[in-house]
């Protein structure tokens, strides 16, 4: 150890700096345990269970349930969701329109509302490109039983021209 007062003091600093430092390395801070994030589309989860039954009781007891319209909104996109949504079973897209028609009307500035009218648009155009393909099935199941009469009678005219001509060669004799 130095005697002159210079390495004196620097060595009582460094017995004082030293096990601070390595007991500031030696104590890492805990780590924290963050909580799983809440989903921001609520039907995730129905989506990521299967489990639409439950997804639509608990709605539909929310929206009976939901007071000066406290958490309605939600639950009316959510049914509305349930009835859209071509996964799952309870698929209706009439009724889906329904609920996102109610909640646009009673909830018009909800972003639900505002998400709701975009699910609106995607229905509508759905349900619209649903008839024309009805229409376009019909209108082929139309046409081929058309063609189907018309070969059946084509086959009966080849069929007459055939006992014309027996009946032709006959007389001919």
């Amino acid at each position: 150890m130095p005697c002159d007062g210079v390495g004196s003091l620097l060595y009582a600093r460094l017995r004082i700096v030293l096990p601070l430092l390595f007991l500031g390395c030696s104590c890492a801070p805990a780590a924290r345990v963050q909580p799983a994030p809440v989903p921001i589309f609520p039907p995730q989860r129905a989506m990521e269970s299967g489990n639409y039954a439950e997804f639509l009781a608990e709605n539909e007891r929310a929206l009976a349930e939901c007071k000066d319209g406290t958490g309605c909104d939600i639950a009316l996109f959510n049914l509305a969701f349930t009835y859209a949504y071509s996964q799952s079973p309870y698929r209706n897209p009439a009724k889906a329109l329904q609920y996102l028609t109610e909640l646009s009307k009673r909830y018009p500035q909800s972003p639900w509302a505002f998400q709701g009218r975009a699910w609106t648009a995607l229905l509508n155009e759905n349900l619209t490109l649903e008839e024309k393909g009805n229409q376009l099935q019909s209108n082929l199941r139309t046409r081929e039983a058309t063609i189907r009469s018309l070969r059946a009678q084509l086959n009966r005219s080849r069929d007459i021209d055939v006992e014309m001509e027996k009946r032709e060669r006959e007389l001919l004799r």
